[in-house]
């Protein structure tokens, strides 16, 4: 199973605000409510002959700009659309007038208020509103007319709907925040597996360089391994800014996985470091799904680049547990030796990142790490990952893939190998 960014999951929804923007749809409910009210005008609808005085003509044409054109702000200023739609309607209802297009700019301030008010202020200015017109439809319905209600439970509704639309709109900027954050918790912790342990080494090679400069040549050496282990951290950062880049949805692009048949490589790298490490592999290897090997080396790798950042030259031993239902993960290295550090001469910092990016790689297949420091000064990693999350149908038994590119039965001897080199400590 391939698992994608969130970020990536809500790009692809359904743009449908760019089709209108905001500013254009204010617009177009502005002329819309004008073309609604101008019928009203006097001199509009009246036979030749007939039309209003000119007062008349210009009372109702300012009630009709009052009524549409304030609209084009209901974003911004909602409060004070609502009091020019409720002052409109109160003049047309004192003139004796069509009260039907003047109700409509009410409904859609109101819903406006509901929308676009600040929610700490948007209920108590509701409640004032409503108080008014409730009073005013007691007076309305003392004729006996009960219709007079329907009114109020529109202009309710639309505030409702209003507040609803908010809603909406703070759960869809919350999902896209998360979907941010999630991808830049992502971004980061690939930038810190994939380039971390080759920039972690490079400090540890030139803190070495600077000791080990000599006229045998060896400071040569060293150097020569941080120009490598430089060219290598360039290497995987731009493979790394290829994934991050936009592609068609049919070519996602994919770092390259490593595998745990890499792992004599990094633990080669490691040693080269000043890390003597060693593998040992127990019980009989099984099938493992792309993404928990991929988890599984990024463990190991940042594990043993902590070694090489707060205790380098320690002893250092990588054990695989394949056991019933999990693969078990442990690094565990010794004491630090006591080395000379030259004036100046700082420790690599560390942003405290790594524990907790390898605890969120093992939690991601359903996982748990645990780390522990022993009273001598050793440092121990242990995680555990089961097999179930990789969909492997066989389990662990089948010896057919295990550490991949290694048979089986060569596994015992492929460990004990590494573990002699450890013990060289070259």
């Amino acid at each position: 199973m391939t698992l994608q960014s969130p970020y990536s999951q809500v790009m692809r929804l359904p743009r449908w605000n760019e089709l209108a923007s905001p500013r254009r749809l204010d617009l177009l409910i502005a002329a819309g409510l004008l073309a609604w009210g101008l019928p009203d005008v006097p001199w509009w609808w009246e036979y030749p002959g007939h039309a209003g005085s000119t007062p008349d003509v210009l009372g109702s044409l300012a009630l009709t700009l009052a009524m549409s054109v304030p609209f084009c702000w209901r974003r911004v200023a909602p409060v004070p659309v609502l009091a020019l739609a409720v002052g409109v309607l109160a003049a047309r209802f004192a003139l004796h007038r069509d009260l039907v297009s003047a109700f409509a700019s009410l409904l859609v301030a109101a819903y406006g208020l509901g929308a676009y008010d600040s929610p700490v202020r948007r209920y108590a200015r509701w409640l004032g509103w409503l108080s008014l017109l409730i009073a005013v439809g007691v007076v309305v319905t003392r004729n006996g007319n009960r219709l007079a209600a329907a009114p109020f439970a529109l202009l309710a509704a639309a505030f409702v709907l209003g507040d609803a639309a908010d809603a909406r709109r703070g759960e869809a900027a919350a999902l896209v925040e998360a979907a941010h954050q999630a991808e830049r918790t992502r971004i980061a912790r690939e930038l810190h597996d994939v380039v971390a342990h080759q920039l972690s080494a490079i400090a540890v090679q030139a803190g070495a360089a600077r000791i080990a400069a000599s006229p045998d040549g060896r400071g040569s050496q060293v150097l020569a391994t941080v120009e490598r282990l430089a060219r290598e951290a360039l290497t995987e950062l731009n493979h790394l800014l290829g994934a991050l880049r936009r592609e068609p949805a049919d070519h996602p692009a994919r770092l390259p996985a490593p595998t745990l048949a890499e792992l004599g490589t990094l633990l080669a790298a490691s040693r080269a470091a000043g890390v003597p490490a060693g593998l040992t592999v127990e019980g009989a290897p099984c099938p493992l799904s792309p993404g928990i090997e991929v988890s599984c080396y990024r463990i190991i790798a940042e594990a043993l680049a902590n070694v090489a950042r707060h205790a380098p030259a320690a002893p250092t031993r990588v054990v695989l547990r394949y056991q019933a239902d999990s693969l078990g993960i442990e690094v565990a290295n010794g004491p630090p030796p006591r080395v000379h550090r030259p004036a100046g001469a700082q420790r690599p910092a560390s942003g405290g990142r790594g524990v907790r990016g390898m605890r969120e790689r093992a939690e991601l297949y359903g996982g748990c790490l645990a780390t522990q420091a022993s009273p001598d000064g050793g440092f121990t990693v242990t995680a555990e990952i089961p097999y179930q999350e990789a969909g492997a149908a066989n389990g662990p038994g089948d010896g057919t893939h295990g550490v991949r590119g290694l048979a089986p039965a060569a596994q015992p001897a492929e460990a004990g190998e590494v573990s002699s080199l450890a013990g060289d400590g070259t």
